[in-house]
């Protein structure tokens, strides 16, 4: 066993390097965000909520509108091959939450559904976009779907759900099967804030990140990859998952009530154990609800099957219109 003063010198050694590779890591993490932000212009527009910018990107015209929240740090370019299906009928719109992709930051505090709601509710008003309107909730989306549904019913003429998350689901441990509880949302957030992302935007840079490639190319058109992937290795988008994972931790209780709201859940093919209950339990939220089952879909419904998903929301502008 080592000791004494080459131990100790050994051991200083160490620390310097990886003292040296975190302070380069940073360095070029920093360095190669400000390039993207030269790169890479909104491909929307920047509405200004009092005092801070939001993206928005629209496409077509016609009401009522459709306005897309998408999931836990996700932003506007995982939806625009379902955006641009939409388009060819009505005005369909995808923004960016405060803190991803193009939006300004968000403000000091908690970050809480209600107030994500208020948020999306600001966005309609200055925009603006013609409300009330078909909104569409993904994941963490749903759930803040819901709230802009009972804290501003005007905004809303009818909902559509994509495999929405549960506000109860960090409680649910060993219910029904469900075993993604507030020990996994830490997990999450512990990984990511260990993996240092300067040395992994370097191997992204060095075509070497072959993982990440995939996932790009699955989730976004050719067109959009390399701002994807800009985006993927923010700084700011490790905060906000970080952000919106705490929101989900502490969430619990049941769902809101949405009366007679018109309402569709659609609910993944090949969903997780104990999911199944829990969409059960959303589409029993409305007098005037359907549920549609997304066959061979994962979680990321609109990503493994548009097509369905862009009737859906069809067929809920349909019955709005009506």
């Amino acid at each position: 066993m080592m000791s004494g003063p080459g131990w100790h010198r050994s051991a200083a050694a160490i620390a310097g390097v990886a003292t040296a590779a975190a302070l380069s890591s940073a360095a070029y993490q920093e360095i190669s965000a400000a390039r993207d932000r030269r790169r890479y212009p909104p491909p929307g527009c920047l509405v200004d909520v009092g005092g801070r910018r939001l993206h928005l990107l629209a496409a077509g015209q016609g009401s009522p509108a459709v306005v897309i929240v998408p999931a836990m740090c996700d932003g506007v370019l995982t939806w625009t091959r379902v955006q641009q299906a939409l388009a060819a009928g009505t005005l369909a719109c995808v923004y960016d939450r405060s803190g991803i992709g193009w939006s300004d930051p968000p403000p000091r505090g908690g970050r809480t559904p209600a107030a994500l709601a208020d948020e999306l509710h600001a966005l309609l008003a200055a925009a603006p976009v013609p409300v009330p309107a078909v909104v569409v909730g993904h994941s963490l989306g749903g759930v803040i779907a819901r709230q802009l549904a009972v804290r501003h019913p005007g905004d809303v003429e009818g909902l559509v759900l994509v495999d929405s998350s549960h506000e109860d689901q960090a409680s649910r441990r060993g219910v029904e099967g469900w075993e993604y509880g507030r020990a996994v949302y830490a997990r999450w957030m512990l990984r990511r804030q260990l993996r240092p992302l300067g040395l992994r935007r370097l191997a992204a840079d060095l075509g070497l990140d072959r993982e990440l490639d995939a996932e790009l190319a699955r989730e976004v058109e050719p067109r959009h990859a390399a701002a994807a992937r800009a985006e993927t290795l923010s700084t700011r988008r490790r905060r906000v998952f970080v952000r919106e994972s705490l929101m989900m931790a502490r969430l619990s209780g049941g769902p809101p009530s949405l009366g007679s709201l018109p309402l569709t859940v659609i609910t993944a093919g090949e969903p997780l154990p104990g999911w199944l209950p829990m969409q059960a339990e959303l589409a029993g939220l409305s007098d005037r609800s359907r549920q549609v089952t997304a066959e061979g879909s994962g979680h990321y419904v609109h990503l493994d099957d548009p097509d369905l998903v862009a009737d859906v929301i069809r067929d809920m502008i349909r019955a709005a219109s009506g």
